[in-house]
């Protein structure tokens, strides 16, 4: 096998507040009466039932389909509590379903089909919320996956997923990667573009960097990171066909051999239901043909699969090389600006950060009072610096000071 081809689908919704009630995006959508906002969300919601739809009809046909998934702690919650709501959904024909039953049916016939990666509860943006907090965004996580899908599955979480690829500066990398470890992580996945120099590296050097496991290292600490490729080499959420993604392994397999007998790792990876390719055309198009061919040379495997054969010693996971990220740290689009830049950003995270001082004040915090804070840092109320999203945040902050208070 020269290379390693691993599709990666990142998914979340936020929790909002509609008609005085707390409830996922995704319900919110699908109550809607304007039939556009409702299609939409029938859309979205197939979305984060497909990977567990095809992997198990291929795998039922003898194929081995592999495919890495992260969902927020907040939206598996949804897709749980909504289960007799979207076993009233049909999207062409199609129900929807109990996804949750559904991956947990996948995840035990199939044990090596698909690989979740832990991921923070509420999709924070690590950079943009109190480090003290860190913990409980990863902690909360984990207690949702264990509740749904019990102990077993939950250790074989290995790998991690910062939202929106968030990296926080070099002054606070060391105590990310002191809080993964506490947490029993064994990589993370990063966007190349918190390497340092990042924009002075060539094309090549690019795949021959997201080809292979590395370390980075913080404060004394060191932790495995895989790079996903960058989106000038394949774009996974504007579309690429089985074919395409075969050619483009074959080049990372022949630029990596230069420097390697082993076998490239490309990972693609992008939001699972953000746009038409991912919502309609990723599977039949690029997964199902993918692994109903054996293609020569290039295999697939979930990456701790990867990282556990060609890099491992003893047990531990041992990349041949290490690399420096950027000082600044970086996101998946680049910069922190889309979390952190602007008037209103800056005086919301403000209001998250007294937020978070008055909780850690409190003696004995109830689970209510702990899910409150960590959702009132959940990013999509900055992104989109918008009103609605603005207010939705405002709304979530208001909520848990009366809770702080009440409980």
């Amino acid at each position: 096998m020269k290379a390693v081809y691993v599709p990666w689908l990142h998914m979340h919704q936020p929790m909002v507040w509609h008609n005085g009630k707390l409830m996922s995006n995704l319900q919110k959508m699908l109550l809607a009466s304007d039939s556009k906002e409702s299609w939409e969300a029938k859309l979205m919601a197939r979305a984060y039932k497909n990977p567990a739809k095809y992997v198990l009809e291929l795998s039922k046909k003898g194929f081995k389909p592999k495919i890495m998934l992260d969902f927020s702690g907040i939206l598996l919650e949804a897709l749980a509590g909504m289960k007799e709501m979207l076993e009233k959904t049909e999207v062409n024909g199609e129900v929807i379903g109990d996804i949750i039953s559904l991956y947990k049916e996948v995840m035990d016939k199939y044990p090596n089909a698909i690989e979740f990666a832990g991921t923070a509860y509420s999709h924070c943006y690590f950079p943009a919320i109190p480090e003290d907090d860190w913990s409980l965004q990863i902690e909360e996580w984990k207690n949702v996956f264990a509740e749904l899908f019990g102990q077993k599955h939950l250790k074989k979480v290995k790998g991690f997923w910062l939202p929106e690829m968030g990296v926080p500066s070099k002054d606070k990398l060391g105590k990310l990667i002191e809080v993964l470890k506490d947490n029993g992580y064994e990589w993370m996945i990063l966007p190349i573009e918190a390497l340092k120099g990042e924009r002075q590296l060539g094309f090549e050097q690019r795949i021959m960097i997201t080809s292979q496991p590395h370390f980075i290292e913080a404060d004394g600490e060191k932790f495995p990171v895989i790079f996903r490729v960058k989106y000038d080499f394949i774009d996974q959420q504007a579309g690429c066909d089985a074919n395409g993604i075969y050619q483009k392994a074959l080049m990372a397999a022949k630029i990596f051999s230069y420097k390697s007998s082993k076998p490239a790792l490309v990972v693609p990876a992008s939001d699972g239901e953000n746009g038409n390719v991912m919502m309609n055309e990723f599977f039949p198009n690029t997964f199902v043909p993918f692994f109903s061919k054996k293609y020569e040379d290039v295999g697939s495997m979930t990456i701790t699969e990867f990282l556990k054969k060609y890099y491992s010693n003893k047990g531990k996971i041992m990349p041949d090389g290490s690399v420096e990220l950027s000082f600044e740290g970086s996101s998946w689009l680049g910069s922190h600006e889309n979390w952190l830049g602007g008037d209103k950003r800056i005086e919301m995270k403000k209001k998250v950060d007294e937020l978070s001082k008055d909780f850690h004040k409190i003696k004995k915090p109830t689970e209510k009072m702990k899910k409150f804070l960590l959702m009132a840092e959940t990013s999509c109320y900055v992104y989109w610096n918008m009103d609605y999203w603005f207010d939705q945040g405002e709304e979530m902050i208001l909520n848990a000071k009366k809770i702080f208070k009440k409980e």
